[in-house]
């Protein structure tokens, strides 16, 4: 073949025109998303910068999403979980005339389905083809690759089709030769959805139901398996790219070890403190498997990395993954571009060689971390939040300096459901060094808020902030040991009350001052008056009372035990409806801004460790003096969500730790267990019925 042919057929650069040969490429011109929230966002910006309409779809309880407004059009596909029906999608797509559908990540975007229906319509899928999905997307099957491209895979035990009698026996087994611990691991899917570490045998088997149930609920599958548990140990990951020409190139890594529930919290890039050469047997690895299943199109090669420097083959997302810009930041590429090039035909050799060295390497640029700000609180558990958003910041100026990324799928009005997952959105940063994208970070998180619902801002913070996270030390499995203290949330949750009593005593402007006998401030000091304040946190009643000083408030708590605080507190600016800012020196420290905004009984305050709803009530009892005095303890729910098990009837007899209801919200699930022994005198929960957060689950009454 003589240069000028070979010329001729070599898929078009990045930025050349399409000639006559080329024509006959994918044309990708109109794109539907088949998702929602962020991605769905994020997919749109990268098409008006390629000029390719988008086409949004959207649930019913998505139909004034930011996303839907968003994209050149928008069109229905029915009930909340219809992002997940590849017959909506693909009549859909065919509706609107869309020539491409890009998946996003979640719901269907590993679903080979969708792909081979997409195909056969004619209609382009912005991703690997669905005979490559299928050989990765079982992470069983993913091994046997893995181990064939000669890839550090760990040991497994494999249980499909078996009865739950012999996965039990198979489990002795296995752990006869590998020990405790081990892990539950789903066959058909990740994002910690099905995973369960298993200790001993007595908890195996309630551990294997759990993991196939939400399996079953999360993919479409129950198959698990289970592998030798690797700890401790750190989540690396390689992100890759590879073309219809055989051209596998690795885009570098990203470290996601800090983790809870196996859920990825914070993601950074390069990963850091690996032994030498460990970063570059990575991306060889990752290659080599990508190279097995002649991969197209970009996907995740995920490692456990051990702490003897030793790392083993976890599962391949073939996917855009959510951690994606950072690694966009410190390669300075669009991976979406990246993705909708490929599927249009285009060689990576012509695409990335402006960014590969001579030896084919990809050399990374600075630091990058993405924090995901999610729905969830951690209250000594994590607890998932709904309702609508009343209040979104993120700082303005440091995302117009381009030194702060927001990545956000919802905008105030919007509602967040118990339907989806708990993501928000993503904050990520960019600096020359991991030190300084640390401190950006920092500053980005303390300076933005969410009101309305509560999200995981506090506990980014804390983590972040930890010698433990600054000096790399944390593992996928330490995480739970960096959580904030019982202690330590209750001091938090003090501060914000105590910033509440002060504002609401000095705050002129509010309805409540203007009808109190105490509003007028010189009345107040002058009579010794103190304004009593109780608000309901998590479950805690905090209760105080406030006096006017000379230049403060001195408050003093008296519940959940004695606290004694003084204030310098001035408002600065009403800056929108109900949401006001203030300047707070709390015990004579240094001046910070704090923001409160008040919705009915609830306050939502924000400070620069965290943001807090507080409920404001009457003094109440709590619930041990409940259960001591009436001999019945009620459960309620703290979330939405649906039934998913129930495993005692009223009259039973419970032990403190049984397992008693289990709910599915966000796609997790969460279970209730018996907080003390005693007798079930009643229960509301029913299999299969939605709850709201709120209702009462069940009663226990102490045991004659």
């Amino acid at each position: 073949m003589t240069n000028s042919q070979n010329d001729q057929q070599k898929p078009r650069p990045l930025n050349a025109t399409m000639n006559s040969v080329e024509s006959a490429r994918p044309v990708v011109r109109r794109l539907l998303i088949a998702n929602r929230g962020e991605i769905a966002r994020r997919i749109i910006r990268t098409c008006r910068i390629l000029d390719i309409e988008t086409v949004a779809v959207y649930s019913d309880i998505d139909a004034d999403a930011p996303h839907v407004h968003e994209a050149t059009c928008a069109e229905p596909i029915g009930g909340p979980m219809a992002y997940l029906s590849v017959e909506a999608i693909v009549a859909a797509a065919k509706r609107t005339g869309a020539d491409s559908v890009h998946p996003g990540y979640g719901f269907l975007s590993e679903n080979p389905a969708l792909a081979e229906a997409l195909e056969a319509a004619g209609i382009v899928f912005i991703g690997p083809n669905a005979e490559t999905i299928r050989a990765l997307g079982s992470k069983t099957n993913a091994k046997i690759i893995a181990a064939n491209a000669n890839v550090p895979v760990a040991p497994t035990l494999l249980l499909s089709g078996d009865s739950p009698d012999e996965h039990l026996n198979k489990l002795c087994d296995f752990t006869s030769q590998v020990g405790f611990p081990v892990i539950i691991k789903a066959a058909a899917g990740g994002g910690g959805r099905g995973m369960r570490v298993i200790n001993d045998l007595d908890s195996a088997k309630e551990a294997l139901e759990s993991a196939a149930r939400e399996s079953l609920k999360a993919f479409g599958s129950a198959e698990v398996f289970i592998e030798r548990f690797i700890a401790p140990a750190r989540h690396i990951e390689v992100q890759i790219a590879g073309d219809h020409y055989g051209t596998v190139v690795a885009l570098g890594t990203r470290d996601c070890s800090l983790q809870r529930n196996n859920q990825k919290i914070v993601e950074e890039a390069p990963a850091l403190n690996l032994k030498d050469g460990v970063s570059d047997e990575l991306c060889q690895a990752a290659c080599r498997l990508a190279k097995e299943v002649g991969y197209s199109n970009l996907g995740t090669v995920e490692f456990l990395y051990s702490d003897d420097g030793l790392f083993y083959f976890l599962e391949v997302n073939t996917r855009l993954q959510v951690e994606h810009p950072v690694t966009e930041l410190v390669t300075g590429l669009d991976l979406v571009m990246l993705q909708i090039e490929i599927a249009r035909g285009a060689d990576l050799r012509d695409i990335l060689k402006d960014n590969l060295s001579l030896d084919g390497s990809l050399i990374p640029s600075g630091h990058a971390i993405e924090a995901r700000l999610c729905a969830e609180e951690y209250t000594g558990k994590f607890v998932t939040g709904t309702g609508v958003i009343l209040d979104l910041y993120v700082p303005r100026g440091l995302r117009e300096s381009g030194l702060i990324r927001a990545d956000l799928g919802y905008e105030v009005c919007s509602q967040v459901s118990h339907y989806y997952d708990s993501l928000l959105g993503k904050i990520i940063v960019h600096a020359p060094n991991r030190d300084q994208a640390i401190q950006l970070l920092r500053k980005g998180l303390s300076e933005a808020r969410v009101s309305g619902v509560g999200t995981n801002r506090s506990l980014l913070l804390h983590l972040i902030s930890l010698d433990a996270f600054r000096k790399l030390l944390h593992t996928v499995q330490g995480t739970l040991g960096l959580l904030p203290s019982v202690a330590q949330l209750h001091d938090d949750w003090i501060h914000s009350h105590v910033i509440l009593a002060a504002a609401r005593l000095l705050d002129q402007r509010s309805e409540w001052a203007k009808s109190s006998p105490w509003s007028d401030r010189e009345k107040v000091a002058a009579t010794n008056i103190t304004y009593p304040l109780t608000t309901l946190i998590h479950g805690v009643t905090i209760s105080s009372e406030s006096r006017i000083e000379d230049d403060g408030v001195s408050v003093r708590v008296m519940a959940p035990y004695e606290h004694e605080a003084f204030v310098r507190i001035s408002a600065l600016e009403l800056a929108a409806v109900g949401l006001s800012r203030y300047s707070i020196s709390l015990n004579r420290s240094s001046p910070k801004q704090v923001s409160i905004l008040v919705d009915g009984a609830t306050t939502w305050v924000h400070t620069d460790s965290g943001s807090l709803g507080l409920r404001t009530i009457n003094a109440r009892p709590n619930r041990k003096t409940d259960f001591a005095l009436s001999g019945e303890l009620v459960i309620t729910s703290p979330i939405p969500g649906k039934v998913v098990a129930v495993n005692f009837t009223v009259g039973d007899s419970v032990q403190e730790g049984d397992l008693l209801i289990v709910l599915d919200s966000m796609k997790m699930e969460h279970p209730f267990k018996a907080p003390r022994s005693g007798v079930l005198s009643s229960i509301n929960a029913i299999k299969g019925a939605l709850v709201n957060a709120g209702a009462e689950l069940a009663r226990i009454s102490s045991a004659q």
